[in-house]
């Protein structure tokens, strides 16, 4: 397919039948997200109607139509455990709509599906890796006011006003994916996420986000501000 019929691109990592990394960024402004790359998965997922393509623009200009043209399907058998790599690619919906609901009838696909164990290579498997991570990078920023929402219920004045949170319903839950996102997320990166912004909680009080990091410890909380 042609780079320019492109409108939604799909990004997944797996091992075996848990999801490490689920991303999705539609043309027309959708942005959907769920994990950080590791292990155990951020079950966490959010869903935003941003209204423009800046995210599909900024994450499409790493693809070459080189890359459009190649759809690879790679299986090997799986001996210890697999591991499955997908960046997919699709265009032209045949009924008009452009987001969840398309029914896309072009696409290109990007799939490694190998044993854990595996010493195979290939040059675009590199590019499928590095794009993941660009893709998460790019939407770090963003991930982080979802993951907020849903662990403290403090909504982010950053995010789209059409956003949507969807979370473990208990404690247990919660707690593990508090875990398994500060375990992953970068560390270094995580004081850029707070700024400008302010965090409305479920009183309507405007908040602002302390956070303190003392080696692989994170604590933060929330501070009421007239602002």
């Amino acid at each position: 397919m042609n780079k320019s019929e492109v409108e939604y691109v799909l990004i997944t990592v797996k091992s075996g039948l848990e999801e490490a990394l689920n991303i999705k960024v539609y043309k027309n402004g959708i942005l959907a997200r769920r994990g950080c790359g590791g292990l155990p998965g951020v079950a966490i997922s959010g869903m935003s109607f941003t209204g423009g393509p800046a995210y599909f623009d900024k994450l499409m200009q790493s693809v070459s139509q080189q890359i459009l043209d190649e759809n690879i399907n790679h299986e090997e058998e799986i001996k210890t455990g697999s591991l499955e790599y997908l960046v997919a690619f699709y265009g032209q919906s045949a009924n008009g709509d452009q987001g969840e609901r398309a029914e896309w009838t072009q696409s290109s696909a990007l799939r490694f599906f190998m044993d854990e164990s595996t010493s195979f290579r290939h040059n675009l498997l590199g590019f499928v890796d590095g794009f993941a991570i660009e893709a998460m990078k790019l939407t770090d920023s963003w991930y982080f006011d979802i993951v907020m929402w849903a662990l403290e219920n403090m909504k982010s004045d950053a995010l789209p006003e059409k956003t949507l949170v969807n979370a473990g319903k208990t404690k247990e839950a919660l707690d593990k994916d508090f875990q398994s996102y500060f375990e992953q997320v970068n560390k270094k990166e995580l004081p850029s996420f707070l700024r400008n912004k302010v965090y409305t909680d479920t009183d309507g009080q405007r908040n602002l986000m302390k956070l303190q990091i003392e080696g692989q410890s994170i604590s933060y909380q929330f501070e009421v501000t007239a602002l």
